[in-house]
């Protein structure tokens, strides 16, 4: 998730991996830079050679301003921060498609609702013609509203940390 938030305001993420003195990783490590493989081995047209798109994200706000994840060195307050189905965060890719990424994984079947992606809210103004789920290979049920454009998650959800909606 810190690396969409990145992606999202056209930034960049560096992460450290300290290694034992023998020069390997320890297991945390391991595991935690695997994952991170697998969701890019999924998600990465979204985050390679993009950028931001008219607003960074949508979702809850603090103070007037958009929940997101902390800031400096990565510790336990941002492994337990919360997302709700509510939080969005956007990027164009390299191919020109606009990116969606849900900030966390909802139940199968729940109704996610993207209010920037309405037709009143004229921020995506040629109409959306299609939306895919990365990662997924069957089609997702969707409409764009007036006020929210609503994609139906699937019946099946092999994702752990966040899912990326492909919209064109």
């Amino acid at each position: 998730r810190y690396i969409i938030e990145t992606c999202a305001r056209d930034g960049n993420a560096c992460i450290c991996i300290s290694l034992l003195p023998d020069g390997s990783l320890d297991a945390g490590s391991q595991q935690m830079l695997a994952g991170v493989g697998d969701w890019m081995r999924r998600n990465g047209e979204a985050i390679y050679g993009s950028r931001a798109w008219k607003i960074p994200g949508e979702g809850r706000e603090d103070n007037g301003r958009l929940h997101k994840i902390p800031g400096g060195k990565l510790d336990r307050r941002h492994a337990e921060f919360q997302y709700s189905s509510q939080d969005f965060r956007f990027t164009v890719g390299k191919d020109g498609a606009l990116y969606a990424f849900c900030m966390t994984v909802p139940a199968p079947g729940t109704e996610l609702k993207i209010v920037s992606l309405g037709t009143g809210a004229k921020h995506f103004s040629n109409g959306i013609k299609s939306v895919s789920l990365l990662g997924h290979d069957g089609a997702l049920k969707w409409k764009q509203e007036a006020d929210p454009h609503v994609v139906t998650c699937p019946d099946h959800l092999p994702f752990h940390t966040a899912m990326t909606f492909k919209i064109e």
